[in-house]
């Protein structure tokens, strides 16, 4: 039975290759919350892949199972809830943008008289300039293609999204437009996973992350909750005084309560503290004290230190 308030469960999933030689997943063990964006990480080889060809259905795994929503993966029920935008779409380069768009209109079998609002809507979500929508796909360029990819998933409104690698091949401007819909998405109550090896977007957009290696979940940390515990804190702040003045004013601060200033600069200091009450404490004396603080914030693991660990040396 699924646990309560679990969108997607993944339990004791196995897929090997080329007769059980190549294990690329190994019991993976996954849930996944409702209105939850779980961020997939992990070096290449890792299983990421895999992984998400089993949650969408395409491949059939050696052992273990998939359910959305209490329901088994290749049921029409959950496809059709389903969204899922690919690495590296292929499409009909004959095909304009907003032929695309209402051919996928038809698959998710929406109501045929809202089309031509849907696909515009859809179309101008993502930012794609309405010159190019009657232009023959093979004509866009790498980034055009991965806007109307990322469009394509906003046709049938659905509940649960897969994106593998979403930011790919786009500009400044385009992520920008995929950070809002997936925060559009987060508003919905939408439950999203997200396969990227863009580590700054993951720990920007995503609750929680799984870090894979070697076909097992090596790793779930969580992005958005409190920091308890010692910890880093950050300082930014605004150097309008004399060179170095606020830097040593945070500095004679920190002493006095005790605490270490681990680095700093004219504009930035890495604090180590002992908890969340003396970060706080420390930042109300540091503006207090007339230092104008832009950002304070805990520092967590950074995610690529998962990369540096030896295997099996993180514990789930």
């Amino acid at each position: 039975m699924q646990q309560p308030g679990v969108c997607i469960e993944v339990r004791d999933l196995s897929k090997s290759y080329k007769n059980g030689r190549v294990q690329a997943l190994d019991s993976v063990n996954l849930a996944v919350y409702a209105g939850e964006v779980l961020g997939l990480i992990g070096p290449n080889g890792a299983g990421k892949s895999t992984l998400f060809g089993c949650l969408l259905g395409l491949l059939r795994p050696d052992a273990g199972s998939v359910h959305f929503d209490g329901k088994p993966v290749d049921y029409l029920s959950v496809r059709r809830i389903t969204g899922y935008v690919p690495e590296r779409p292929d499409f009909e380069q004959w095909m304009t943008g907003r032929l695309f768009l209402e051919y996928h209109h038809m698959l998710s079998r929406c109501d045929p008289s809202t089309m031509a609002a849907t696909v515009e809507e859809c179309l101008t979500t993502v930012e794609l300039d309405p010159a190019v929508w009657g232009r023959r796909l093979g004509t866009y360029s790498r980034g055009m293609l991965q806007r109307l990819n990322l469009a394509q998933l906003l046709v049938g409104k659905p509940r649960i999204l897969l994106l593998d690698e979403p930011t790919l091949g786009l500009d400044p401007v385009g992520v920008k437009i995929v950070r809002k819909v997936i925060r559009s998405f987060r508003q919905s109550g939408v439950t999203a996973i997200i396969n990227s090896h863009q580590l700054d977007e993951i720990e920007r957009e995503c609750d929680r992350v799984a870090f894979l290696r070697q076909g097992k979940v090596e790793k779930i940390e969580n992005l958005k909750g409190s920091v308890s515990g010692p910890h880093v804190l950050f300082l930014r702040w605004t150097e309008t005084g004399s060179e170095g003045q606020h830097s040593s004013l945070v500095r004679s601060l920190a002493q006095s309560m005790g605490v270490t200033v681990q680095e700093a600069n004219r504009s930035w200091a890495r604090v180590g503290v002992a908890g969340g009450e003396q970060a706080a404490r420390l930042i109300r004396e540091v503006v207090a004290a007339g230092v104008p603080v832009e950002e304070a914030v805990a520092e967590r693991a950074r995610l690529e230190k998962l990369f540096e660990s030896e295997p099996g040396s993180q514990g789930q």
